[in-house]
């Protein structure tokens, strides 16, 4: 209950976004709520400086007083202690998710990877913190570092500093075959999160190479034995279908934080092995495996990658990793860029081919990228649409 001694403070790991609406966001805990502007309001002014009963907290923000505390949003403080509070306002439609592919360059040689053969690319350190700066400057809040393998980068670790000092979630995308209990333990003082590869079990060293299956459920096991959360990602190939019964039941009794599953685009590697592709139909089923909340999504009326844009081993901004080859400027001026891929890069649902599908509002249309290989930007992804068993757009 309430004291009027007592000093109300955001909580730790608690920020503040102004993004289509106000919301305040739980880093750590990836938990994001809805607020009203008198709520916001009163948050705004929770800097543990000024007393429960110098606030003027309306009667609508007093029942939710409660609630708050109860959600980890609000702590009360028996003395003062001063929190510095950022209100970021957002672009609409708001940037909510960074993938920041700092290098191209990888350990292995997957027969999917969409990159096709590793690079030497990798981020300048100095335009790597101008990118963060500025996304958390337009309201940022996940910031999902990738690559190639990111662990390579020459200067990880500087730029896992350089991310810290931002009120940002931090995920890692890894194939988790650098990741020992060293790295691990370094990895706990800098991340919220890692999503590990894992395209099978038996099926995984034949996409990603002989040895690696084992290589990255150790580094999955040596993650949480310092209690970092790890999600899955898994990409759906001929050679790991009679396997997802398996890895649902390993994946939950690893208790992992989520796991997504998808289908590879024909694009990079992937052409040149196509003993892997599965027809559409064939690939469909395996979309309905799976559990958790997913990296990023849409909001609105707006197909795929709504809040999400991507940003190149050169700086380069575009829409997806996908749409490397298109970019839409650079981070020179992150907010430019992002309205740009806004204007041409994201679509409404009714521009759609499929527009008056009964499902469109709930599968966005799928992949745009599947899409433009499919028959066009604007066309339907096949691989959605055999998922929903409706046939009549393709």
């Amino acid at each position: 209950m309430r004291s009027d001694k007592l000093y109300p403070v955001l909580a730790p790991g608690c920020v503040l976004r102004r993004l289509e609406s106000p919301f305040a966001y739980r880093i750590h805990e990836d938990q994001l709520y809805e607020l009203d502007e008198e709520a916001f309001e009163f948050l705004r002014k929770c800097d543990g400086m000024t007393p429960y009963s110098e606030h003027d907290a309306g009667d609508e923000v007093q029942k939710t007083i409660e609630y708050m505390l109860d959600e980890g949003i609000l702590d009360l403080r028996d003395a003062p202690l001063q929190r510095k509070i950022k209100i970021e306002q957002s672009p609409i439609p708001s940037l909510r998710y960074l993938l920041f592919n700092i290098t191209d360059r990888c350990n292995l040689k997957c027969r999917h990877c969409f990159l096709g053969n590793a690079g030497s690319r990798e981020i300048r350190p100095e335009l790597f913190e101008k990118a963060v700066s500025q996304f958390e400057e337009m309201g940022g809040m996940k910031l999902m570092i990738s690559g190639g393998e990111p662990l390579i980068h020459s200067g990880f670790w500087d730029l896992m500093d350089a991310a810290a000092s931002y009120e940002l979630r931090i995920i890692l995308l890894s194939n988790g075959t650098l990741i020992d209990r060293i790295v691990a333990k370094k990895l706990s003082s800098y991340v919220d999160e890692v999503q590990v590869s894992i395209d099978g079990i038996q099926g995984h060293d034949m996409l990603r190479g002989k040895g690696t299956y084992d290589k990255a459920m150790s580094g999955i096991f040596a993650l949480q034995s310092f209690n970092i959360p790890v999600s899955i990602a898994t990409m759906v190939h001929r050679h790991d279908i009679l396997e997802f019964e398996a890895m649902q039941k390993l994946f939950s009794d690893l208790h992992i934080l989520s796991w997504s599953v998808d289908v590879p685009c024909e694009a990079g590697s992937l052409k040149e092995n196509p003993d892997f592709i599965l027809l559409p139909e064939e690939a469909a089923p395996f979309l309905s495996y799976g559990f958790g909340a997913g990296a990023h999504e849409s909001t609105g009326n707006h197909t795929c990658g709504s809040h999400l844009c991507a940003v190149s081993p050169e700086g380069e901004v575009s829409r997806c990793g996908f749409f490397e080859n298109e970019p839409a400027g650079d981070v020179s001026d992150l907010k430019g860029a992002w309205m740009r891929l806004c204007k041409n890069y994201l679509w409404t649902l009714d521009m759609l081919e499929c527009s008056d599908c009964e499902v469109v509002h709930d599968c966005r249309g799928g992949c745009r990228f599947r899409a433009k290989l499919h028959k066009g930007m604007l066309a339907p992804d096949p691989i959605v649409c055999h998922a929903n068993s409706i046939l009549k757009y393709l």
